[in-house]
């Protein structure tokens, strides 16, 4: 008899992953210039920092052509004088990645979160701290017809719920399902064509006037990505959106959405991420029905060691409310009778800076500093603010 040697196995199916991080806001809430958040007590200041540790285990195996993939983090977040903001959340994942023969293939995915929600969107007159439970269960596949050929689609299922009362109308359900064709030609580049279908209901809604508690939605969509050279790669999308709703047709809208990038890495150490976006995303106001969003983003990445990476973001946003409701549609006498003549149509327009530099300082351990400053001007003014931050971070692998 006699005793085999034993080792760690650098493909353990179990690791665990902890972090710690820090950060100043110098408008926590995300007020407008000059306002106070009082409703937190006489001294409540607008600015505080915050601290938050999570402690996550991760599985990873591979049996066969099947993958096999979960993760847990739990993240507790304390702040140091609003700490009425203190709030647990986590992550969660499952995924099998399969595989069927040489050609069908695909991901069954699960994912819970737990968070809280910002305030750059999420305006009340007296701001209060509200967690968002997100659930998403996807299956994606894709089947080879040949070697330039792929047919792929994909169901889902997401839903949103918030824990403040005043938010829970905002409760949604919302089912997917995708087909798409991609051609795939011999030097690299792919074209896809797509459709998609959505369902949405609220469930905490009762329908009204202007109010709907469930839509339908299509989406025609063409996608192209395309490597000229070694040092650029080039993707672009156009599609348009439909939306109906069933009880407020006034509601309804269709419109044009699109996106084109652009990633040029000119060195080994140097890589330019560029990015321009029109997006659509329905709005409930009195006089408009949903954003068009326009978004331009610049963002290099500089690596000038194998243990250093500095990033930047700039990025520009401009929202356009548009689109009809059923009070746009009510006679102006009577618009001028609901006192409703002389509201505007939201338009906004974002900005966002960021500087920020990772060290690998081993193997399994790394440190994150940032600076960030985030302004939104707008023609109301109680969506306006400027958020100025730094934080800094620091994760170990075991």
């Amino acid at each position: 008899m006699f005793a085999g040697a034993a080792r760690a196995d650098e493909d353990d199916a179990f690791s665990l992953v902890t972090g710690a991080s820090w950060q100043y806001q110098d408008n926590v809430l995300y007020l407008p210039d000059g306002q106070r958040p009082s409703f937190f007590g006489p001294s409540a200041p607008r600015a505080d920092s915050s601290y938050t540790a999570s402690l996550g285990l991760n599985f990873d195996k591979r049996i066969g052509r099947q993958q096999l993939s979960a993760n847990y983090t739990h993240v507790i977040a304390r702040y140091d004088s609003l700490s009425l903001l203190d709030n647990d959340g986590h992550n969660a994942f499952a995924s099998w990645k399969w595989q069927l023969g040489n050609d069908l293939s695909g991901q069954l995915r699960y994912t819970n979160r737990r968070y809280m929600q910002g305030f750059g969107d999420f305006r009340t007159i007296t701001p209060a701290k509200n967690l968002v439970d997100v659930d998403t269960l996807r299956l994606d596949a894709a089947y080879l017809l040949d070697t330039y050929w792929t047919l792929f689609g994909s169901a889902s299922q997401d839903s949103y719920r918030n824990n403040l009362l005043i938010r829970r109308g905002s409760d949604v359900d919302v089912e997917r399902a995708e087909a798409g064709v991609r051609y795939t030609t011999r030097g690299g580049t792919a074209f896809e064509l797509l459709g998609r279908a959505s369902e949405g209901d609220y469930p905490n809604r009762l329908p009204g006037l202007n109010q709907t508690n469930s839509y339908s939605q299509k989406d025609i969509e063409a996608r192209v990505r395309w490597q000229p050279v070694g040092h650029s790669r080039l993707s672009a999308a156009i599609g348009q959106s439909d939306r109906k709703h069933a009880n407020v047709p006034e509601r309804d809208y269709q419109d044009v959405y699109g996106r084109l990038g652009w990633e040029w890495q000119p060195t080994g150490q140097l890589m330019v991420n560029f990015q321009a976006e029109r997006q659509i995303s329905s709005l409930d106001d009195l006089v408009a029905s949903y954003f068009r969003t326009t978004t331009y983003t610049v963002a290099p990445t500089w690596q000038p060691t194998g243990k250093l990476r500095v990033d930047g973001r700039m990025q520009w946003i401009s929202r356009d409310a548009t689109g009809n409701t059923f009070f746009t549609q009510l006679p102006p006498a009577l618009q001028v009778l609901l006192g409703i003549n002389n509201a505007v149509a939201r338009q906004e327009d974002l900005t966002t800076y960021s500087l920020g530099a990772t060290w690998f300082i081993q193997r399994n351990l790394s440190a994150n500093a940032e600076v960030r400053h985030d302004e939104r001007e707008s023609n109301v003014q109680f969506y306006q603010y400027k958020v100025r931050s730094v934080s800094m971070s620091l994760q170990y692998l075991f």
